[in-house]
């Protein structure tokens, strides 16, 4: 199983996760059976680029998308490319991954069901807009 972590820093297992998955500078996308990790740089839109964040994801392989948080449109647009989604993820990639493998991660849905518990602001098409503040779970 291949997933993918939107990160910061060189991407590697010891490196934060990004608040924000289309304004982070890389997507580490690890292979569960192999367990590596390879560093795809983010040269979507918020970087310069003409991909939108989820089509770049989409070309890794990648079959789970873990997040801190995801606004529903963007929700929608991974169920079409059958990529699941999960929230809540925090600290590194390496926490990221052991998060979800424990089964701590929300799985979000086409349904309405996004992220429950944390605030978003991806926008539209799945990419943020530069938002600098904290995410509170109630």
């Amino acid at each position: 199983m291949l997933l993918c972590i939107p990160s910061r820093d060189d991407g590697t297992l010891e490196a934060p996760t990004s608040p924000h998955f289309g304004r982070a500078p890389n997507y580490s996308v690890y292979d569960s059976n192999t367990e590596e990790v390879e560093v795809i740089d983010n040269d979507g839109q918020h970087h310069g680029g003409r991909r939108s964040p989820p089509k770049i994801i989409a070309e890794t392989g990648a079959d789970t998308l873990i997040v801190g948080n995801l606004g529903q449109r963007a929700v929608e647009r991974f169920d079409a490319m059958d990529i699941e989604v999960y929230c809540g993820a925090e600290g590194t990639v390496s926490d990221a991954i052991e998060q979800f493998e424990a089964g701590d991660l929300e799985a979000a849905t086409p349904d309405g069901t996004h992220c429950e518990g944390h605030e978003s602001h991806d926008h539209d098409d799945g990419h943020s807009h530069g938002h600098d503040h904290e995410h509170h779970a109630e």
